[in-house]
């Protein structure tokens, strides 16, 4: 019976300490640096990501109608200690408030394949903007410098337009992964009766990353003063070729100035809407803008890998002494400016001295002066095989500078780690002839004498009931044992093959999705249905492809698709980018949802992701 109740005990015991690496440290935490904003202010909500793994999910962010979103950028730092890896990322976004009183941001989500982590909601009082005294605001209006308007804006206030919005960028030309930099006004001489809609522009062949915050201001155009608000956006072309930037669009309310009738039926609202409650409700859009894009020149170093930009090289290791066996962090920093994300670690040199292990990678992304910058570490873990000097050698790196239209090859300096002995190093074996043998002595006796008595203890009666008991019940123990193996090898397989198992599960989490845009659309929430399944089906492909299918253009979706999975039909392909751009049409476009279509996208949408589930294989 102690056998069986200690095999079992240890059973379990094992099997929850395998099943333990299981358990994820997944938590996320939104903050703002303050809860009182003014209408005419910015608002800064950081989100910080925490997980025990390498990589951690990036935040789903909610529709915020209240609010105008914008990102800032992001900070990552990755902790190794006794061979556990901690990581924390934190998200920057720039809020500007669109109503007075008090707002909601609502809960903002991760999920990483295993365990979902939401952050409670939070509570903005927006108040309307300070007015500052006439005295003390005419000197500072004299010293702001005057903003010139474009010859877009000029041209439109030549033709009396009182309201207007246009779209410039700072270059018509560009290479692969060069800035951009694309600003949007929005002008006008009349007084507004609420905040206008915003929506941002769709794009071709371009990456954008927002350059916050809004920036408001007054000009003189023509004798005529106009108020102006501006938004500023980077972007990074993808490919030689055309690139297009497609119309944005903002949607205003203006006051009517039609004469009243007393006797018009209509009569009330039609003087609330001179009096500034209501008004007309005017669409502006931008031109298309389209750019060329030149191909990067030949004679690219053998070590080059796409990067453009300015940027500067460093090695370094946590520590200069260590011992054989023993972890080393080593890691390599770029640092400067250009689109980081896409810049990959450069090739690591042969280190025949060294056991090294996976790259990880941490971004800390700045926008000042509206430039994209930062630094990406790349962490390798070095383990010395031996002792004595051993030499990590320089490490190339190459990019092309756009503003010279040269590349250019960088190097660090080489590092020496002094590798002493291990833990293990002093201990000697002799494996000599043996000595003369040593005489036999006696130590003790291991001969027990039988009782004749009668013992009053149970346990042998205890059993020789156990002993009667079905052989099923000693096979407990070892099923048991058996489970906790396949538990935990299970879990080991999932761990090493998170993209097989987003793979399996994109259909479960889509069919949730769907199930949530009917009972949005039931409840007459058109736009939120709309919205819920364009980010749910670009989601559904990114789970299959393992690739963020958002960030490509629908031509490059379809092509990674193809090459993923070669047995998909072209009538499935056609059917995707069907639905990509209706989704796409009516997620930009709010107007175009109604609940009759969009009821039909949904039903397109769980018809197609049948059929996509017998090809995506």
């Amino acid at each position: 019976m102690k056998r069986t109740l200690a095999a079992a005990a240890c059973a379990a015991l094992f099997a929850a300490a395998l099943c333990a690496p299981a358990a994820a440290m997944l938590s996320v935490n939104a903050e703002t640096d303050r809860d009182t904003v003014e209408i005419d202010g910015n608002l800064y909500l950081t989100v910080t990501v925490a997980g025990d793994s390498a990589n951690v999910p990036e935040p789903k962010l909610p529709n915020m109608q209240n609010f105008n979103v914008y990102s800032s950028g992001r900070s990552q730092s990755i902790s190794i200690i006794n061979g556990k890896i901690t990581t924390s990322v934190s998200f920057s976004y720039i809020l500007t408030p669109r109503f007075i009183g008090v707002q909601t941001i609502p809960s903002i989500s991760v999920f990483n394949g295993r365990e979902k982590a939401v952050t409670p909601e939070l509570k903005i009082n927006v108040v309307k903007a300070a007015q500052q005294p006439k005295q003390a605001q005419q000197p500072a209006q004299a010293q702001q410098p005057r903003q010139r308007p474009t010859r877009a804006a000029r041209a439109a206030a030549d033709k009396g337009e009182q309201i207007f919005l246009k779209a410039e960028t700072d270059k018509k030309t560009a290479y692969p992964g060069e800035q951009i930099d694309i600003s949007i006004r929005f002008y006008t001489s009349v007084p507004l009766s609420s905040n206008p809609q915003y929506v941002p522009p769709s794009f071709t062949n371009l990456i954008s990353e927002d350059l916050p915050p809004v920036r408001n201001g007054e000009t003189d155009i023509g004798g005529v003063r106009y108020a102006y608000s501006e938004i500023k956006a980077a972007l990074f072309a993808l490919a030689p070729g055309t690139a297009e930037i497609k119309s944005a669009k903002v949607i205003a309310q203006v006051p009517s100035t039609d004469p009243i009738d007393p006797f018009d039926p209509n009569f009330f609202q039609k003087f609330m809407s001179m009096s500034g409650a209501q008004g007309r409700s005017l669409e502006f859009n931008t031109d298309p803008l389209k750019l060329t894009i030149k191909p990067l020149p030949p004679g690219a170093p053998a070590g080059f890998d796409g990067a453009v930009g300015s940027y500067s090289i460093s090695a370094s290791a946590d520590r200069r002494d260590a011992k054989v066996g023993e972890a080393v962090n080593f890691s390599l920093t770029l640092s400067g400016r250009g689109n980081l994300k896409a810049v990959v670690a450069p090739k690591f040199p042969d280190l025949p001295d060294f056991k090294v292990f996976d790259t990880m990678s941490s971004l800390d992304i700045n926008k000042e002066q509206d430039v994209i910058g930062g630094k990406k570490t790349f962490t390798y873990i070095l383990v010395p095989r031996g002792e004595g000097k051993k030499t990590v050698p320089p490490i190339k790196f190459s990019y092309f500078d756009p503003k010279a239209g040269a590349y250019r090859e960088l190097q660090t300096d080489a590092v020496t780690l002094n590798v002493e002995k291990g833990d293990l190093g002093g201990k000697n074996l002799n494996f000599g002839a043996p000595g003369p043998a040593a005489p036999v002595t006696a130590s003790g006796s291991d001969i027990r004498y039988v009782s004749d008595r009668t013992s009053g203890s149970a346990l042998p009666l205890l059993a020789a009931s156990v002993l009667e008991l079905p052989w099923w019940v000693h096979a407990f123990p070892a099923a048991l044992l058996l489970l906790s193996f396949w538990m935990a090898r299970a879990n080991r397989f999932k761990l090493a093959n998170p993209l097989l198992f987003r793979a399996r599960q994109a259909r479960s989490e889509a069919a949730k999705d769907l199930e949530e845009a009917e009972g949005l659309i039931k409840a007459g929430r058109t736009n939120d249905a709309v919205s819920l399944l364009y980010d749910s089906f670009l989601d559904y492909l990114s789970d299959k492809c393992g690739v963020k299918v958002s960030a490509l253009t629908i031509r490059k979706a379809s092509t990674l698709i193809k090459e993923r999975f070669p047995k998909v039909s072209e009538r499935s392909l056609g059917e995707i980018k069907e639905l990509w751009e209706a989704l796409e049409l009516r997620h930009y476009s709010p107007g175009a949802a109604d609940a009759e279509g969009t009821s039909d996208l949904a039903k397109k949408y769980f018809l197609l992701m049948e059929l996509l589930e017998k090809e995506l294989r």
